[in-house]
């Protein structure tokens, strides 16, 4: 190396760093030019017609974002924010009011801004965002009169997830029809994601049919709701933000701030996703918990679960959000959280978020949902309705959810596809009494009705149970004597799997279940036995079945 002076050295540096300090004010302009100053009113639309009129008065202490920023309205219902190209304005909706919606009962509190639409950076198989030319003047939004109680029910539904519109049709009978006109009274409804399958041509229908139920509905995005061919995760939700909006926001009713999250970490075109909140949402949440009091309801809605427990309650990466302990850093001055989510298709929990996750708060609970789609919508033979049972894999059947809403508390309802509410107890004897041979004989089927085997269980799902819920059993009549909680198969869904195994009405293959309880029944006589019931869930709610089986002698 020749150490010899060069006397050009110098001024080659100094225009080196010249030609860097010009490309980097070049670079910032270009930044700064493109991000435009969004301003607004959020006001209270008297007649409801969308318009800001000039008797219609500003609504202070609003919450408007731009996806990270949060600013408030000042006294005349005034905000400005910068607003990136490429980004979705919208406003957290408060506790007093009502959000605007569109004709299928979609809330309309944002304002999408992509001056040339979504860049040309796929062959996109789906619509995704048209351009929306430049920056209007100003961006107002509109609340409509309409406070909530502190007490009341929101309906919830983990993972409709149809892919065709024949499942959709399914949906509708067994769903809709049940829910059509609100009979349960709840104030709005929650969709934990996977709208759909993978074919987000439904999402219109779907809609018009979610629709019917007549309340307004918050969606977040799952995985089956993607655009796979996205190079990012930065585009990966563009047909589901040009349908839903934002695909994170926050809103309030009653006593409950709703954190709507987008936890699909998308890692890019065949590079698949795992459970993971990005920097510019965790930095958003912060920013939207701000000014919100410690001691409301933080009721978080994930597609992915924050935490769930598989078989043998392992923890599989791609079912968990990996970066749980962000979240629980900014969530840790609240006392009462409660998080749902969808995702597992096998199995419903309710893992209590306590010391041994690193939460040294009130523990919460991370249910991830009985799902409304089950198991699928094309497993189990047909009913007389052309549904198909859709039995989850842990023998939970498919269903929606009410939860009950009583200033920061709340309690979950599951409720069976085309139920009874009340019906969420199935008993079954495990092994099944065995037909003596006279019946053998005569092609005749017991019916809970035969030999009993030496070792013989009662056995009880508890839909979307576990293991902190109270199961007791009443043996003809003796004094009911608690059950035993057991992670195992569901033997009622075994049968059913054995049965229509390698046929076109198959389920899948069974899991371990987190709602089994079990009883071993003594060595009992011949003739008419029975069993009641009683279940009491953590949170209180009550359910009793009845069970008559009959004994008879071995031959």
């Amino acid at each position: 190396m020749d150490h010899r002076f060069n006397p050009s050295k110098p001024v080659l540096q100094r225009r080196t760093l010249f030609t860097s300090l010009l490309l980097l004010i070049i670079s910032f302009s270009s930044v700064h030019a493109q991000t435009d100053l969004a301003q607004g009113t959020v006001y209270l639309d008297v007649n409801a017609n969308g318009m800001y009129d000039s008797r219609e008065k500003g609504i202070e202490n609003v919450k408007v974002s731009n996806g990270v920023d949060v600013v408030k309205t000042n006294a005349q219902g005034q905000y400005q924010i910068t607003l990136p190209p490429e980004s979705i304005l919208f406003i957290s909706k408060p506790a007093n009011y009502r959000i605007p919606l569109n004709e299928v009962q979609l809330p309309q509190f944002y304002y999408r801004h992509y001056p040339t639409g979504t860049p040309d950076l796929a062959a996109w198989k789906w619509p995704v965002i048209q351009p929306t030319g430049a920056l209007p003047k100003t961006i107002d939004f509109a609340l409509l009169e309409g406070a909530v109680p502190d007490a009341f029910k929101a309906m919830g539904f983990a993972d409709p997830q149809t892919t065709t519109n024949e499942e959709l049709d399914m949906m509708r009978k067994d769903i809709i029809d049940a829910l059509f006109g609100n009979p349960y009274e709840a104030k709005i409804g929650l969709v934990a994601g996977d709208v759909v399958n993978d074919n987000l041509a439904l999402y219109e229908r779907h809609n018009r049919l979610m629709a019917q139920i007549g309340i307004p509905m918050w969606n977040v995005p799952g995985n089956h709701d993607l655009n796979p061919e996205s190079p990012n995760y930065t585009y990966a939700t563009q047909t589901f933000k040009s349908v839903f909006g934002p695909d994170y926001y926050s809103f309030d009713y009653g006593q409950v701030h709703f954190l709507a999250l987008n936890n699909v970490g998308f890692k890019g075109k065949g590079q698949g996703y795992e459970g993971h909140i990005d920097a510019n949402q965790m930095q958003w949440i912060a920013n939207d918990l701000k000014d919100v009091p410690s001691n409301k309801l933080i009721m978080i809605i994930t597609h992915i679960p924050l935490l769930t427990y598989a078989n043998n309650r392992t923890f599989p990466k791609g079912i968990n959000t990996q970066n749980l302990d962000e979240l629980l850093n900014v969530l840790r001055r609240f006392e009462y959280i409660y998080a749902i989510a969808g995702h597992d298709t096998s199995n419903s929990w309710k893992v209590e978020i306590n010391h041994t996750h690193g939460w040294h708060g009130r523990p919460f609970i991370a249910h991830t949902l009985a799902e409304t789609r089950g198991g699928g919508w094309h497993t189990g033979p047909r009913d007389e309705r052309g549904v198909r049972p859709a039995t989850m894999q842990d023998g939970n059947p498919n269903g929606y959810y009410i939860f009950y809403f009583d200033g920061n508390t709340v309690k979950p309802q599951f409720i069976p596809a085309d139920g009874d509410p009340n019906d969420r107890l199935r008993i079954t004897l495990d092994p099944q009494l065995s037909s003596p041979k006279s019946l053998e004989q005569a092609h005749v089927l017991g019916l809970d009705r035969g030999v009993q085997a030496d070792s013989t269980f009662v056995v009880v799902n508890f839909f979307d149970g576990g293991e902190r819920d109270q199961i007791t059993i009443s043996l003809d009549g003796k004094t009911a004597v608690p059950m035993q909680y057991t992670e195992r198969s569901d033997p009622f869904y075994v049968q059913q799997y054995q049965k229509y195994k390698d046929t076109r009405d198959a389920f899948a293959s069974p899991a371990i279940s987190s709602h089994i309880w079990q009883y071993a029944l003594p060595k009992l006589t011949p003739g008419i036995h029975s069993a009641v019931v009683t279940a009491k869930d953590e949170f209180g709610l009550k359910n009793q079945e009845s069970f008559t089986f009959e004994i008879v002698k071995g031959e």
